[in-house]
């Protein structure tokens, strides 16, 4: 075995680990906005794929459309995230803006407690 074969296998079983580990995380959560955060280590994961992309083929064209994956991935995984959030929100309220009466922390500006 080569560095570089053993090198793209810890890379790619870095991908598979979190990939595993945010299956295992969505499912512990209890409610659907708390597995959302799971969704990161996935999208992470896409950092360590391109990695093992660029060491198996080297600086070729399918590397970097990896990387244009990845970047893709990681630039929309917050808003899709944030969405998705909003969408249970409305579906269990029926209205997405905080209202008198709902549990809904505020952190309120210092200039403005003074």
């Amino acid at each position: 075995m080569t560095a570089r074969t053993i090198t793209e296998a810890i890379l790619l079983a870095i991908v598979v680990l979190l990939c595993w580990l945010g299956c295992a995380g969505m499912l512990r959560m209890r409610e659907p906005t708390q597995s959302l955060h799971y969704l990161a280590l996935p999208a992470m994961g896409t950092v360590a794929l391109t990695a093992a992309v660029f060491v198996s083929t080297g600086n070729s064209s399918a590397a970097w459309k990896t990387l244009f994956i990845s970047i893709t991935l990681l630039a929309i995984n917050s808003v899709v995230a944030h969405a998705t959030a909003r969408a249970f929100r409305i579906r269990k309220l029926g209205h997405w803006e905080p209202r008198d009466g709902d549990r809904v922390e505020f952190v309120r500006d210092t200039k403005e407690s003074e």
